[in-house]
């Protein structure tokens, strides 16, 4: 095989790569616990999203602020603004944890 052979075939997997990754799917936040909720990052990607998701996926933490989410990523409440919104959002936060799939965000905001 010749070096003029070579730099073509190079060149021709180069641009092949480059073009998939041109017309692959841009990727999303980074779904997070065995429900794969994007929390407050929905629509960006991992390296745009400053948020920090719990294990479960659930609770998504950034500078001392949480915000907390059901298994079918509505929002649930938030904690670290008002000290006492703590007890209140623990509590709804074990409920959401101990039932099955349930759309609990949409249910409390349903007039919001």
């Amino acid at each position: 095989m010749t070096t003029k052979s070579l730099t073509h075939i190079l060149l021709g997997t180069a641009a092949a790569a480059a073009l998939s990754l041109g017309f692959a799917p841009g990727a999303s936040a980074h779904p997070a616990g065995p429900w794969g909720v994007e929390g407050p990052c929905v629509g960006q990607t991992p390296d745009e999203c400053l948020w920090s998701p719990s294990e479960d996926g659930l609770t998504w933490s950034l500078y001392g602020r949480t915000a907390h989410y059901d298994k079918l990523g509505n929002f649930v409440c938030q904690t670290g603004y008002v000290q006492s919104d703590a007890a209140y959002c623990d509590t709804l936060m074990t409920t959401v944890r101990a039932l099955p799939q349930l759309p609990i965000g949409d249910w409390i905001w349903v007039g919001a």
